[in-house]
C-alpha cells in the first residue's frame, strides 16, 4: 500500500511535467487530467497509510522521481507514449489484482481503486495508442464510479 501510495504521488509530478512539455493543447489537457487522477487517489490512500502508520518518501522526493521518469517519455509522439504507457501499466493491474485478494476487508475498498485506477489508466494507453482514439472515457467513468471514496466520503 506505502508503494502504490507513493506512486501516485510520483505519478502526479510525471503527468504534470508531461504536460507542460506537451506539444498539444489536446495532449496537455490529458496529462493534467491524469495527474489530477494520480493526487485525488493518493489523496483517498492517505488515510490508510496513516492507519497503518506508514512512513512515506518524502513528497519531494517521490516529485524528483517522478521527473527524472519523464526523461524517457517526454520525446515520444503521443501515440508512442501512450503504447509506452500502457506497458508501464500491465505488472500494476496484475500487482492490485492479487494485493485485493489478499487485502484485509476494511482496506480492500482502497484497493479496489487502486486497481480500478490502474485499469482506466490501462484503457486510457490502449485507446490512445493502439487503438488511435480518445481515452478520456475511461478516466471519466473511473472518476463517477469512485467519486464518494475520491472525495473522502467513502
Amino acid at each position: 500500500m506505502l508503494s502504490a501510495y507513493e506512486g501516485e504521488i510520483l505519478g502526479e509530478e510525471f503527468f504534470s511535467v508531461l504536460a507542460q512539455k506537451a506539444d498539444s493543447e489536446q495532449s496537455r489537457v490529458k496529462l493534467r487530467n491524469l495527474a489530477a487522477i494520480e493526487r485525488l487517489v493518493a489523496e483517498a490512500l492517505f488515510p490508510v497509510i496513516t492507519r497503518y502508520k506508514l512512513e512515506p518518501n518524502s513528497k519531494v522526493l517521490l516529485a524528483e522521481k517522478g521527473r527524472d521518469e519523464t526523461v524517457e517519455y517526454a520525446e515520444l509522439g503521443w501515440t508512442q507514449f501512450a503504447v509506452k504507457l500502457k506497458k508501464l501499466l500491465g505488472p500494476f493491474v496484475r500487482e492490485f489484482e492479487t494485493l485485493l485478494v489478499e487485502a484485509p476487508v476494511d482496506d480492500r475498498p482502497y484497493i479496489q481503486l487502486l486497481l480500478d485506477h490502474e485499469i482506466a489508466l490501462f484503457a486510457f494507453a490502449q485507446a490512445e495508442g493502439e487503438d488511435s482514439s480518445d481515452g478520456q472515457i475511461h478516466l471519466d467513468n473511473f472518476l463517477q464510479r469512485h467519486k464518494a471514496l475520491l472525495r473522502n466520503e467513502g
